[in-house]
């Protein structure tokens, strides 16, 4: 039961119980001292009265003399009922004298044999209808000795009244003070203790309800007002643990953790209110080919950018999540398929409309949809749409496909997409041609560079897998110089500065035209670094050391050994093998990768010992790039 009673009825309760408890001890003390007082006030007046008969006995020893004194008393005090004078009467005690003359002569009680024995002095209270009497036996002295006894009747009843009234009205001002003092400390409390207590209960209870939070200010004792401040920096502490705990640290928005609480409190809902809910799951893509170019801060500072374009285009009730990587997840409560279309829609075009800041990776967002319960049940919603976020970038990126429509797309498509890469990689390589076609000089390079870095990659102890790759990268290196103007590429004298800006560019303009094939993502890097330098002097980004990739760095000594042993417009006779080979000796740690030129100057030294059809069928075994496989590239 106590259980169920509120912290200010406990208290109330508790001193409520105290202030009674000790107030009616005082009641209980205070009668107990006024019954005693009156008790000795009898006594007093009892022994005063004998006093003045014994006096008087001793004095005329003479009955009838103690008859008067009993007269005279009877006479003037009217709270004396009777009064006998217990005496020897031929050796047994009677009653010789009394107020009473009908009594004279009445043998006395044996209950007054302790007085006439001992000479005690007997004291009782009697009794009688609305009478309250006292009683008392005092003995007869005579020389010291007891000879009889007083007996003496007494009428209090006016006393017990006056002492109950007093009781009474004792009681009534002690109830009062009671109930003043219970009131005022009830206030006391409340204000001090119990408001300030049930604020803090109420503060902790919205806590508990998920509802913004408000700094808890009390009036309170300086005990209850710390522990305010200190609930306040508890709760504040508690909230920034908790953001940190469910938001995530690169972009600010919710993370994963908080995803999967909020996902399961919106389909609850949903299940309460029989209200459809969409999942938008978004994939940024050509992520990690921007990380590879840009590199990771630049790509880091793209995802907060999208990110924020991503809240600033949903609805309020709406819910966005970093799920992971380069993924968002959106929940949109409340939402039918054509409301979720058109939030996604506008996502991504406004993604698309913010994504441009890179030239070389131009930002979009892939997005797929799914709707609870209409597409799937609680349990595949995230897979249903992931699922649909995949089938958008399959289709070519940069759109947005509903679980709903994943039935109309057949195996066929996928099949007609790999047919169209394999014709954009043969248009590629017929641009190659193109390029060996303006440039007469570069006759069959491209080719001869993918056999020598192919056949340095495998001396390299290189996976078949990388080989392939970076002899692929070999065949398409040059295929930027497709936007080099032919005056530029035949030029025989120097270059100017502007003229050599223009051919610096060729690298980055391969990389462009490349990164529209899914299958040479991994390629990609090589193209855009094979001119970079160990010594940071190289372009288009001066990267250094091993910051340039492997595959690159074989690309850049392939592509000088050819380079230099072929007619070039600035150079009609080549360098001949040895020549070449001290290029390379004195370019390392500068120009070229130390270890790539060892390892390349130790193949060409063993291809020079066997015969020029031996060379040639090395390099092709080592290279066989007429066979590769789109769909293994990755």
């Amino acid at each position: 039961m106590s259980k169920k009673l509120s912290l200010q009825t406990k208290i109330i309760l508790l001193f409520s119980t105290v202030i009674i408890a000790t107030m009616s001890v005082a009641i209980a003390f205070n009668s107990y001292t006024f019954n005693d007082a009156m008790k000795k006030t009898y006594v007093s007046q009892l022994k005063g009265i004998t006093t003045t008969i014994n006096g008087g006995y001793e004095e005329s020893r003479s009955i009838d003399n103690v008859q008067t004194i009993f007269d005279y008393i009877k006479h003037r005090e009217e709270n004396v009922i009777k009064l006998n004078l217990h005496a020897l009467n031929e050796n047994e005690h009677a009653i010789m004298a009394s107020t009473d003359r009908s009594l004279i002569g009445s043998a006395s009680t044996d209950a007054l044999a302790p007085t006439f024995q001992s000479g005690k002095t007997l004291i009782s209270h009697i009794k009688d209808q609305d009478l309250h009497i006292v009683r008392m036996v005092a003995p007869l002295l005579e020389d010291g000795t007891s000879v009889g006894a007083i007996e003496l009747y007494l009428d209090n009843s006016n006393e017990i009244a006056f002492i109950q009234d007093r009781i009474i009205w004792m009681t009534i001002v002690v109830l009062i003070v009671s109930l003043i003092l219970i009131i005022l400390l009830w206030i006391i409390i409340r204000r001090l203790l119990v408001l300030p207590l049930m604020t803090l209960r109420e503060a902790a209870v919205s806590i508990q309800h998920g509802k913004e939070y408000e700094d808890v200010l009390l009036n309170a004792s300086q005990e209850i007002n710390e522990v305010a401040v200190a609930f306040n920096e508890m709760v504040y502490n508690l909230e920034d643990r908790y953001q940190k705990s469910v938001t995530d640290s690169l972009t600010g928005i919710y993370n994963s953790a908080y995803f999967k609480q909020k996902f399961s409190e919106v389909v609850e809902a949903s299940k309460r209110l029989e209200q459809p809910m969409a999942l938008l799951f978004c994939d940024i893509d050509n992520f990690k080919r921007l990380n590879d170019h840009e590199g990771h801060i630049y790509g880091d500072k793209v995802l907060k950018h999208i990110s924020e374009v991503i809240l600033n285009h949903i609805r309020p009730q709406d819910t966005v999540c970093r799920y992971g990587g380069e993924e968002f997840v959106i929940i949109m409560p409340d939402t039918d398929e054509a409301t979720a279309k058109s939030v996604a829609e506008r996502v991504r075009h406004m993604v698309a409309l913010n994504g441009h800041e890179s030239i070389l990776t131009p930002i979009t967002i892939s997005i797929g949809i799914a709707i609870y319960p209409d597409d799937t049940d609680e349990e595949n919603l995230v897979h249903m749409a992931d699922k649909a976020m995949y089938t958008a970038k399959s289709l070519g990126k940069n759109r947005v496909v509903s679980a709903r429509d994943l039935a109309a797309y057949k195996n066929q498509d996928y099949e007609r997409k790999t047919d169209d890469q394999k014709w954009i990689l043969d248009t590629i390589i017929s641009l190659t041609k193109t390029v060996e076609l303006k440039d007469s000089y570069t006759h069959s390079h491209s080719e001869m560079v993918s056999k020598y870095a192919g056949t340095l990659a495998s001396s390299m102890g290189l996976t078949d897998e990388e080989v392939k790759k970076i002899s692929i990268a070999g065949l398409l290196h040059d295929v930027g110089k497709i936007g080099v103007p032919d005056h530029i590429l035949n030029k025989e004298d120097r270059l100017t500065d502007e003229e050599y800006e223009m051919m610096k560019s060729h690298p980055v303009l391969g990389y462009n035209i490349l990164a529209c094939v899914d299958e040479l993502e991994e390629t990609l890097p090589y193209v855009l670094y094979h001119h970079e330098r160990p010594d940071g002097k190289g372009y288009p980004e001066g990267l250094k050391q091993d910051d340039i990739p492997l595959g690159a760095r074989i690309l850049s000594v392939a592509d000088a050994f050819h380079s230099m042993t072929s007619e070039r417009p600035y150079r009609k006779a080549p360098l001949s093998v040895s020549h070449a080979i001290e290029e390379l000796r004195r370019g390392k740690r500068t120009q070229f990768d130390a270890e790539v030129v060892d390892q390349f100057i130790k193949v060409i030294e063993e291809i020079r010992l066997q015969s020029t059809e031996d060379i040639a069928d090395r390099f092709s075994r080592s290279c066989p790039v007429a066979n590769w496989d789109l769909k293994k590239l990755k």
